[in-house]
């Protein structure tokens, strides 16, 4: 439900059908205000298990709109900035993160393309 919830915010589509995944057929319709309504908590209750989340120290910033939350800030390792997206993301009741984090070193491994 969470992933239909964000392809319908990102796409801006209002409605999808559901399958019936032995017969193939539709059975019925997802709407838009019936899936984002599931993720509709009070911010401040939201906000709060964000933060909660949040390393110290450091100024971290926490926006919220519908469900949508875009956190900014900086970390230690880049790591910890992709870490901190995912955990924001399995937050109940956020539906997207959007990450503007930056890290002071990298500490990903990049593997070369292979010829």
């Amino acid at each position: 439900m969470r992933d239909a919830a964000r392809l319908m915010h990102t796409k801006r589509i209002k409605q999808l059908p559901v399958i019936d995944v032995v017969t193939g057929r539709v059975i019925g319709t997802l709407h838009q205000r019936d899936v984002l309504r599931v993720f509709t908590r009070p911010s401040g209750e939201l906000e709060a298990d964000i933060r909660a989340l949040l390393p110290e120290p450091g100024p971290f910033t926490v926006e919220i709109d519908a469900g949508m939350v875009k956190i900014g800030g900086q970390v230690r390792w880049r790591s910890q900035a992709i870490a901190l997206v995912e955990a924001v993301r399995n937050v109940e009741g956020v539906v997207d993160v959007v990450g503007d984090l930056a890290a002071e070193d990298d500490d990903l491994i990049v593997v070369p393309p292979l010829m």
